[in-house]
C-alpha cells in the first residue's frame, strides 16, 4: 500500500507595518493551526503584522516561509515584487490585517484573490 501525504497546508500572512492588535493576528492564527503542520508564508517585515504574526507562530513551534523584500536591489517596487513572488509560490488562505488602506498589504489580498486564494481580511 503506498502512503502519500499530503503537502502542508500554506497560510500567507499580509499586513501593516502599523498593525498593532496581536489579539486579532492570533486568533485568526489559531483558528488555522490545525494540527501545527502548517507553514506561515511571511513577508518578513520587522514591524507591524508580518513580525507580530511570525513571533506567535514560532512561539507556537510552527514553520515560516519568509519572504523579505530586496529594497537595495528593486528600490520603491521591492515590496510589490515581493507581494506578487508570494503570491506566486502559492497558498491555501490569505489573511490579511489591513490598516489605513495599507497600499502593501491591499496589493497581496488584491493578487490572492486574484489568484483564487481565499482570503479573509481584518481592518
Amino acid at each position: 500500500m503506498t502512503h502519500t501525504t499530503s503537502p502542508p497546508r500554506r497560510i500567507l500572512v499580509t499586513g501593516s507595518r502599523t498593525w498593532t492588535s496581536t489579539s486579532t493576528i492570533r486568533d485568526a492564527l489559531a483558528s488555522q493551526w490545525g494540527d501545527g503542520t502548517a507553514v506561515l508564508v511571511s513577508g518578513a517585515c520587522p514591524h507591524g503584522a508580518d513580525a507580530i504574526a511570525e513571533r506567535i507562530w514560532a512561539r507556537w513551534g510552527g514553520r515560516i516561509e519568509r519572504h523579505p523584500a530586496d529594497w537595495d536591489r528593486h528600490g520603491k517596487r521591492a515590496g510589490f515584487l515581493r507581494n506578487a513572488e508570494m503570491v506566486a509560490a502559492g497558498a491555501n488562505l490569505c489573511l490579511a490585517f489591513i490598516r489605513d488602506n495599507s497600499a502593501g498589504a491591499s496589493h497581496t489580498a488584491r493578487l490572492a484573490e486574484r489568484a483564487g486564494i481565499p482570503t479573509q481580511r481584518y481592518v
